[in-house]
């Protein structure tokens, strides 16, 4: 009986490499995958048979055809017996190469499944095989069954690539519904909903005395001469204008809102009264400042200003009583000559 040396655990992994490769060099060189001729193939990868890779790398030299005659003459010379070390050696090989693919499988389905068995009745025949060759023809069984897996496999990849492509399809759908349910449509600010939403969010989380938030109403001054002296296509822009204006000087949290009309509200989390007066005077002036032109003519739609009322939340008060003061401080800042920023003092 030819012998061969034991292999330790740690060349599982070799093992398992020649076991991959084998398949593809009796392809390219035309091998029929018998149990006989896989069985030579393996070893030629491994290396681990005296004399045999020297052997067939001259056959390649020689362009020699591996005709039946052929493969059966290597198998008698190198291979016609086989200690059971060796053989378990190679089918703990092939049961460490068959635990990855299990797992990957472990929820593919009905086809998985009949494949897992598959793999599993392979697993424990090997433990009672007494020689590679008993080994090799039950793998003829597994071969052809990873093959009809490996198919399996590609239908479900492209139908997972279809799925895959419906969901993000529908993912953008839901995303621009749920954007037209929680912004204005002309200016892309949060709408009213949402305002009242983040407010109640905050308030719940907010101290008055650590972490105060404030509230701004604004309004934009004499709006009705822009629409009836422009019309209300240019009343729209000014209107966006505003928004984006408001868009540009807010960050993190806040919240900037279209909440009607011509008017507008500031959600600023995390901030004192006196901060958010200097950011709404800011944005103030930034628009007075701002020359704004009607589009094709150039004509000067005059000086846009806004008012703002700000208010700072308080220990014990509801949400509505503090946009009641901030909309109180809004219309003291339109009766105190408009174009100025009021903080809240009741």
């Amino acid at each position: 009986m030819a012998q061969s040396s034991v292999k330790t655990d740690s060349g599982i992994d070799e093992s398992t490499t020649a076991l991959r490769l084998a398949l593809p060099l009796m392809t390219r060189h035309k091998v029929p995958t018998t149990p006989e001729n896989y069985a030579i193939w393996f070893h030629y990868v491994a290396n681990d048979r005296p004399g045999l890779k020297q052997y067939i790398d001259r056959l390649l030299e020689q362009e020699t055809q591996f005709t039946a005659e052929i493969n059966d003459q290597i198998h008698r010379q190198f291979l016609s017996e086989c200690d059971l070390q060796q053989a378990e050696q190679v089918r703990k090989s092939i049961a460490s190469s068959l635990t990855e693919v299990t797992t990957a499988l472990r929820h593919t389905g009905g086809e998985a499944d009949r494949y897992r068995k598959s793999l599993g009745a392979f697993d424990a025949s090997c433990d009672s095989a007494e020689s590679l060759s008993d080994i090799y023809g039950l793998l003829s069984t597994v071969l052809e069954d990873t093959h009809s897996m490996q198919q399996t496999m590609e239908q479900m990849q492209q139908e997972f690539i279809a799925k895959s492509k419906d969901m993000e399809k529908l993912k953008q759908e839901l995303e621009q519904v749920r954007k037209q349910a929680t912004t204005d449509a002309l200016t892309g600010l949060f709408n009213r909903t949402t305002f009242f939403n983040r407010m109640e969010e905050i308030d719940t989380v907010s101290d008055p005395m650590s972490n105060p938030y404030c509230v701004a109403m604004l309004d934009i001054d004499q709006f009705k001469r822009v629409n009836d002296n422009f019309g209300h296509l240019v009343g729209d822009k000014v209107i966006r204008f505003v928004a984006d204006t408001l868009r540009q000087s807010t960050k993190g949290q806040d919240c900037a809102t279209r909440y009607g009309g011509e008017e507008y509200a500031l959600l600023l989390p995390n901030t004192r009264l006196e901060n958010a007066v200097t950011l709404c005077d800011r944005i103030r002036e930034h628009i007075a400042k701002t020359a704004l032109v009607k589009t094709g003519t150039r004509e000067s739609l005059g000086q846009i200003t806004i008012s703002i009322g700000v208010a700072q939340n308080r220990t014990g008060e509801g949400r509505m009583d503090l946009l009641a003061r901030a909309d109180k401080a809004l219309y003291q800042a339109k009766k105190s000559g408009r174009d100025r920023v009021t903080a809240s003092t009741g």
